[in-house]
């Protein structure tokens, strides 16, 4: 039988915030990415309405949607760490939202 994998999408502002982080950071989200497109999230969260975040134990967060739209599984909306959780989880939202809009006309 066929492993099923589950489909992320990047956004853009996603890869300006990875392109920004050290080689093992970027390691570490390589990692746990990988790990998602097989089912395991490892430590992560729902913040509501759709909205995940993923941890890790240095502070670092990776938010994420899981709302299937079209071939789409989840989007791989913003990063950031515990210092700026709050600002990164409106950014998030505000990712969420335009990106699954933009998703539900194109399909």
């Amino acid at each position: 039988m066929p492993e099923i994998r589950l489909r992320l999408m990047t956004t853009t502002e996603f890869a300006g915030w990875y392109a920004a982080q050290s080689d093992a950071a970027r390691t570490k989200v390589d990692a746990r990415l990988d790990n998602m497109k097989n089912w395991h999230f490892g430590n992560s969260r729902s913040l509501g309405n759709g909205l995940f975040e993923l941890k890790w134990e240095n502070g670092m967060r990776v938010y994420y949607s899981r709302k299937r739209i079209a071939s789409i599984d989840s989007i791989v909306l913003w990063g950031g760490d515990k210092t700026t959780q709050t600002a990164d989880i409106k950014k998030a939202r505000t990712l969420k939202t335009r990106y699954e809009h933009e998703l539900e006309k194109g399909s």
